[in-house]
Parts: C-alpha cells; structure tokens; sequence
C-alpha cells in the first residue's frame, strides 16, 4: 500500500475500475479516483513529513 501512495497515478487507475461499477461512468470515476488517489498521497508525504520532524 506504501508503494501505491508514493504513485498516485497508479494508484488512481487501480482504484477507478471498482469505482467504474459503482458509479457506471468511467468519467466520474477516474475524476474520483484521481482526486481520492492525490488525497491521500499527499496525507501520506505529510505524514512522513511530520514523523521526520520530530526528535
């Protein structure tokens, strides 16, 4: 899972096709992948962040 947030991209396109059945509109699914894909890798990154920071 570690590896799929350091590329949101990949993680978008895998996470589109179960969102494809739920929605039956790849549009509105890989706009929802991409924006929950980029979401969370950026709450990962600041996560890492965060735990670097402190002594």
């Amino acid at each position: 899972m570690k590896q799929l947030l350091r590329k949101p991209l990949f993680f978008a396109i895998l996470l589109s096709l179960p969102l494809w059945i739920v929605f039956n509109n790849y549009i509105v699914a890989i706009t929802v992948a991409l924006l929950v894909a980029f979401l969370a890798s950026m709450c990962h990154t600041l996560y890492l962040m965060t735990r670097k920071k402190k002594p």
